[in-house]
């Protein structure tokens, strides 16, 4: 196989994008996508309409995800793509829980976890433009276990390697990234 799929996940504001589209600047071998602009472009909706969409339709959205990227990954060639994305969804209502069948489905080589005290993730989403959802030390303290909980339920189900990064105080993914490569599956 000669492009390998590495899920970047992470709760939102702890610094994906950036390390990932860091990475893919300084290395032409790597492609970094997002799974929300993967799902806009597939439905046509903005990220923040399919973020705070009732449940069925998230989970509807998260079945095209895999689809959206075989498309665009299509004539690929010696590439590592780095797919940031989200294991729960903050949808405003509950913590949705990406199902291991729709991780399965976009055949992924291995998983790197982001993670970042809820201190440092509420002072990132509140210097952000983006529209994120602001939350309680609390609640977000509970997002980042119910996210790290179903990476660790990925990672058993689907036998993956997975790192996890420690995003403080700023995000570095090269050195766990390597370490990844090297243990991630090849078909």
């Amino acid at each position: 196989m000669t492009v390998r799929r590495i899920l970047v996940l992470g709760v939102s504001g702890v610094g994906k994008s950036t390390a990932c589209a860091r990475v893919a600047e300084g290395d032409p071998g790597f492609l970094h996508l997002r799974a929300s602009r993967l799902l806009s472009e597939a439905t046509g909706q903005s990220a923040e309409a399919l973020r705070v969409a009732p449940e069925v339709a998230i989970r509807l959205n998260q079945e095209l995800l895999a689809a959206a990227l075989d498309r665009r990954t299509a004539g690929l060639e010696h590439t590592t793509v780095l797919l940031d994305g989200h294991a729960v969804i903050d949808n405003d209502r509950v913590l949705f829980q990406v199902s291991t069948e729709a991780v399965a489905a976009l055949r992924p080589d291995g998983m790197l976890l982001l993670e970042a005290s809820p201190e440092v993730i509420l002072r990132r989403r509140a210097a952000d433009g983006r529209n994120r959802p602001l939350r309680t030390i609390a609640e977000l303290s509970r997002e980042i276990n119910a996210e790290r909980n179903a990476i660790l339920g990925y990672q058993k189900s689907l036998e993956l390697p997975l790192e996890t990064v420690w995003a403080e105080p700023t995000v570095e993914l090269q050195p766990q990234l390597s370490a990844l490569l090297r243990n991630s599956r090849t078909d």
